[in-house]
């Protein structure tokens, strides 16, 4: 959404409250985001110093990184930033603020750039997730497999053959 804040910019009002529904969310690699997620902002001016406050719950599916199950939650975004008129910093290029471009805010980018920044790159359904077996692939948060887990180093395994005498 392109948020026009030319009223605040004016000064015909200090408070400019938005709410949307983002239909285009970022690709994340095996992450699925929930359509038409809810968008809530305001933009505040006092006395000249402009922030912007954005929130957002945005529900995702996705599959555990240990077990591969399937698992949903919601990613909670909030963002506040100063802004800055396009045209007034000396150096434009940083990320301490928003720029301002033609009286407008692009909402949509600031909401994927944070999602790209800030979601868990690995999603887990517990924290005591057990995961899969390495050699037969069980679910071991379902079942307890009867692999033998002792492997030894194929470099060593000489030295295993005279402990065995």
């Amino acid at each position: 959404m392109i948020l026009d804040v030319s009223p605040v910019l004016r000064g015909e009002t200090s408070l400019l409250e938005f709410e949307y529904k983002m239909s285009e969310l970022p690709a994340l690699d095996g992450v699925n985001f929930e359509k038409d997620s809810l968008i809530k902002g305001v933009v505040d001016n006092r006395a000249g110093y402009m922030t912007l406050r954005l929130k957002a719950s945005l529900g995702y599916t996705s599959s555990c990184a240990r077990c591969l199950d399937d698992i949903s939650g919601a990613f909670e975004l909030s963002v506040e930033m100063p802004l800055a008129v396009s045209g007034t910093l000396a150096d434009e290029d940083t990320d301490d603020y928003i720029i301002i471009v033609n009286n407008c805010i692009d909402c949509d980018a600031l909401v994927n750039e944070t999602v790209m920044l800030e979601f868990p790159m690995r999603l887990l359904c517990s924290e005591d997730c057990k995961g899969l077996c390495d050699m037969c692939g069980c679910n071991l948060n379902r079942e307890k497999c009867s692999c033998t887990k002792k492997e030894i180093d194929p470099r060593l395994e000489i030295l295993a053959k005279l402990l065995d005498k």
